[in-house]
């Protein structure tokens, strides 16, 4: 193989006033493979860390003009990521505590080590992929953890998510597959504490005694078995279904949110946990103090208290979650994206969604594993939606001249045939003939939408 040829290792800044020491160090890279830009001043390593995107710079501490602590500063200010090596001949401690605080990788000293540069290199660019890598599941993890939509109820959602990322503890209550634990992500991601681990434990699935060891640990296995509280220490612990926690976990938990210290119930083990307590009920919290569920101490531990609103009453929302679902499993199953068509849309609109969310999810993976067609239609939807099987409480209740439903139905409509015109760049014979409806009844369509000039 060609050194034209060779895969690329890195591309390597090298920031130092020394021309000597920047010849042999360059030196030492390339003949690794390493792709190397030199420059004398930290003004001048700054603009070309921005212009050229290394994967790693070595930056001399002691520099004309501004100094490697001082444009290290800037670096980092002007959001290059690449890890720093500080290059020093006399350093201090001092400085090495400024410059980590500031994100230094790490330091080699003057006069350079091959064994040294080559090891450290090696190490900072591993460092330097795993920060990439873990930025992009971050940012993945976070489209992942957003609620879709614009309805009023999930703009009050995200209000009230955002109020509660100050690190106290958070109720979360709403029926089961409304996205809950989607929530407890949201606030785990955006509270002081992103990058902690996350926890969760099925609270209502466990006995007393069960519960307990999962959370407080096994004494005779400390070690080996910790207990979540503990192991989620510095992140978020949460318990779904908590609507039937035992009094002494209620007390226990209480007692920890004030003050870091979770007793176990039943021993005088105490474990010492900092963690973001989220509790998720599929009651209000009312109507749980009412019944002697929960207590009243327990209740008022809790920084914030968030409603999750249910399918039926973030019904504008539908047709962009049938949108990002369709889309999402069309890709897992490798098939053309299925789009629903108005008359199935109205019909998963009118439909009740007992099951919420995730019943939506477990339709749309139906519908492209079954539908034979590009276009959802009525008869492709399944008979607990359409047919008679259907019981009323599965409905939801939609007045014959409800505006608000109208106007989503409309807005659907609307964006739905503008796309397929927009990919028949016009033609409406093409677009009828990929919809399999007749061109006249499209034109008609159209031209009510007001889409075309009647």
């Amino acid at each position: 193989m060609t050194d034209s040829a060779a895969p690329r290792r890195g591309r390597i800044l090298i920031v130092d006033d020394e021309e000597p020491v920047r010849r042999s160090l360059a030196q030492i890279l390339e003949d690794e493979g390493y792709e190397v830009a030199t420059v004398a001043s930290g003004e001048q390593g700054v603009e070309q860390a921005v212009q050229l995107a290394p994967d790693a710079i070595f930056l001399d501490v002691w520099l004309p003009g501004i100094d490697g602590i001082e444009a290290l500063r800037h670096l980092r200010e002007r959001g290059v990521a690449a890890p720093v090596v500080m290059i020093s001949g006399h350093g201090t401690i001092e400085t090495a505590v400024r410059a980590t605080k500031l994100g230094a990788y790490d330091f080699v000293e003057k006069p350079l080590s091959l064994d040294r540069v080559l090891l450290v290199t090696g190490n900072a660019l591993r460092h330097a992929r795993l920060e990439r890598r873990n930025r992009a599941l971050r940012a993945e993890l976070r489209r992942e953890a957003e609620f879709l939509g614009r309805s009023p109820a999930v703009e009050r959602l995200r209000t009230d998510l955002a109020a509660a990322t100050d690190g106290r503890p958070v109720l979360l209550y709403g029926e089961k597959g409304t996205g809950r634990r989607l929530a407890a992500r949201w606030l785990a991601m955006h509270g002081p504490r992103p990058d902690g681990p996350f926890l969760d434990v099925q609270a209502s699935a466990l006995s007393r005694e069960r519960l307990i060891r999962v959370l407080y640990g096994d004494p005779a296995r400390a070690a080996l078995e910790p207990g979540r509280l503990a192991l989620a220490d510095e992140g978020t612990l949460y318990l779904e279904n908590g609507d039937t926690l035992p009094p002494s976990v209620q007390d226990s938990l209480r007692t920890g949110i004030r003050s870091g210290q979770f007793p176990c119930p039943g021993s005088r083990r105490t474990v010492l946990s900092d963690t973001l307590l989220v509790v998720a009920l599929l009651e209000p919290p009312e109507k749980l103090l009412e019944d002697g569920s929960l207590s009243g101490e327990f209740l008022a531990s809790f920084g914030h208290t968030i409603e999750i609103p249910p399918l039926r009453a973030r019904r504008d929302d539908l047709p962009e979650l049938c949108e990002r679902f369709l889309g999402e499993v069309s890709r897992e199953y490798a098939r053309d994206e299925l789009t629903v068509g108005p008359e199935a849309m109205e019909a998963l609109l009118r439909y009740g969604w007992p099951g919420n969310v995730r019943e939506l999810q477990r339709t749309i993976e139906r519908l492209v594993l079954m539908c034979p067609g590009r276009v959802v239609r009525v008869e492709d939807l399944p008979a607990t939606i359409t047919g008679a099987t259907v019981l009323p409480e599965r409905r939801v209740p939609v007045e014959p001249h409800d505006p608000g439903f109208d106007e989503t139905l409309r807005r659907f409509e609307t964006t739905w045939l503008k796309k397929h015109l927009d990919e028949a760049e016009g033609d409406t014979a093409r677009a009828a003939g990929r919809l399999g409806i007749p061109q006249d009844e499209l034109r008609a369509r159209l031209v009510r939408l007001g889409i075309l000039p009647a």
